[in-house]
């Protein structure tokens, strides 16, 4: 939003408020209204979905540059995810008012909120089709080659490693197990370091 337009960015520094969130802090819980955009400064942010069972799965993960909420705003209802800060992050929050009233002084926020739907439901085609095809192993490679590219500064539980691929802890544990003895990746309780990126593209699409 801030680069559409000098006059865009000059209003929204003056309507955000900063907001800072630890490590597992909540920032809207499923059910919840919008009261307005979250848009991220710094860290890193899981949405989250329950299943039925009570099992957590990561549906999207969001860092610097990044806007929390923007489908469930525009459309009025009420969260269907959980945004969860999984370290420490800094976030704007753009009240609802203002931000209605920016997109109809500005018609053109339109066209790049259309242009950010349209790669995020491409994003989101691209895991669920990946997860059907793929076994819990290549699911796992596919996460560890994901979160280096995108997230290389952060560190990752096998918990949270587990709910990006869709599947348990305990099968993650196993995998990245077999991976180090392998000698594709090393690691440590919270982080992995990737030895072979040709070898985990291969186990990516086995």
């Amino acid at each position: 939003m801030c680069s559409t337009s000098d006059e865009v960015s000059e209003k929204i520094s003056h309507i955000k408020v900063d907001c800072h969130y630890k490590a597992g802090d909540i920032i809207f819980r499923h059910g919840d209204l919008p009261l307005g955009l979250f848009s991220v400064r710094s860290g890193v942010v899981k949405l989250e979905s329950l299943s039925e069972e009570g099992d957590a799965h990561t549906l999207k993960l969001v860092g610097a540059g990044g806007v929390l909420g923007y489908r469930t705003f525009f459309s009025g209802d009420i969260y269907k995810k959980t945004a969860i800060a999984l370290e420490e992050t800094s976030l704007c929050f753009l009240p609802r008012a203002e931000v209605l009233d920016l997109f109809q002084c500005h018609p053109e926020l339109g066209l790049k909120l259309i242009g950010q739907l349209s790669t995020d439901l491409d994003r989101a085609e691209d895991k669920w089709v990946s997860q059907i095809d793929k076994g819990a192993p290549a699911r796992v490679a596919d996460a560890l080659l994901f979160l280096k590219e995108r997230f290389s500064e952060s560190s990752w539980t096998r918990k949270e490693i587990a709910e990006w691929a869709g599947t348990t802890t305990e099968t993650v544990i196993r995998t990245l197990a077999q991976f180090e003895k392998e000698g594709i990746i090393s690691q440590n309780y919270k982080n992995f370091t990737i030895l072979s990126e040709v070898e985990l593209n291969k186990k990516a699409h086995s």
